[in-house]
């Protein structure tokens, strides 16, 4: 998404916005410098990883970005799925680190990265889809899932495609490389 075009960012929301991706490097190679993986910290961190990007896959193929408000699928819980299942990818890479300082210090950055972003793209979503947006958001938590789903008349079915157009395949692979990092660690420690 790009940003806001009504309001121009500060110079600090700007800074997070535009760099977010290298600033998430960062949070990484941070939790990965400093790792001490155990069996037990790559299984689950493994199993909490996977969780993760299969929501992301889920919640891909219900957004046609900047094209029409999602509202159904994981919509219905949170109105940033994604980022809700990218800091549990990010929980699942910091238990499988198994390091709590470095991962304290990549969740700073993490977080941060994340709340001016939601802050910005919330912006967006009411100039793109105004009134729809603003129903949506009186009954659907900005980022903590609700228990139960909103229900949503306009019912909308999941889209393959729609996954595929986003390059989710792509995603899986910087997965499982990750994954595969933290694995890699693990058995030259031992060796």
């Amino acid at each position: 998404m790009t940003e806001n075009k009504n309001k121009p960012l500060n110079p600090y929301e700007d800074f997070f916005y535009h760099h977010r991706p290298r600033l998430t490097g960062v949070a990484a190679l941070i939790v990965i410098f400093f790792a001490q993986p155990t069996l037990e910290s790559l299984c689950l961190g493994s199993m909490i990883v996977i969780l993760g990007e299969m929501g992301r896959t889920w919640a891909l193929g219900y957004i046609d970005k900047d094209a029409e408000l999602a509202t159904t699928g994981p919509y219905a819980f949170t109105r940033n799925p994604l980022y809700v299942f990218n800091t549990t990818m990010f929980i699942g890479f910091c238990v499988m680190g198994n390091h709590l300082i470095p991962a304290l210090i990549a969740a700073v950055i993490f977080i941060w990265i994340y709340m001016v972003v939601i802050k910005i793209e919330a912006e967006r979503m009411v100039d793109l889809f105004g009134e729809a947006y603003t129903k949506w958001s009186e009954f659907v938590p900005l980022f903590i899932p609700r228990l139960t789903p909103w229900k949503d008349r306009a019912k909308k079915a999941y889209s393959f495609s729609l996954m595929l157009g986003h390059k989710e395949p792509k995603h899986w692979f910087g997965t499982v490389v990750g994954l595969s990092i933290f694995y890699a660690i693990y058995y030259f420690q031992q060796g």
